[in-house]
């Protein structure tokens, strides 16, 4: 998964930045846990969904660059608009893209994928011989 650099946390949110990013991308469910992320469709700001949604392995492969996390959905709205605000009051539109580049400094990358350790193959049981 792809992450913003300067991941928004909600007021709600009580682990730090690094513990959450770990458990989502080990597939550690989160229940409460709200993601903001980049809309997948290119029309609309952002998307906001569970992050349980990223247990599936489709969703957690395709899914946009993350840019917050919330501990619940209004809270999520709430972080949303004003990261929308934000940006329209930085650059007078609605470019979040753009907005979230320029708030790095020195030129670094804005997005980035979260290095984690990767996961032992689980052994099957299943049929034993």
């Amino acid at each position: 998964m792809k992450w913003y650099r300067k991941l928004y946390l909600g007021e709600g949110m009580k682990k730090s930045r690094k513990e959450l990013i770990k458990k989502l991308e080990t597939n550690a469910g989160l229940p409460g846990v709200y993601v903001i992320t980049l809309a997948s469709n290119g029309r609309d700001l952002f998307d906001i969904f569970s992050a349980n949604q990223l247990l599936q392995p489709v969703l957690h492969g395709l899914c946009p660059p993350i840019i917050g996390l919330s501990s619940g959905y209004e809270e999520a709205m709430e972080l949303s608009k004003d990261i929308a605000l934000a940006a329209y009051r930085t650059n007078g539109n609605f470019d979040i893209p753009a907005y979230l580049q320029g708030q790095m400094e020195n030129g670094e990358e804005w997005i980035y994928e979260y290095p984690v350790q990767k996961l032992k193959k689980r052994k099957k049981f299943l049929f034993r011989k």
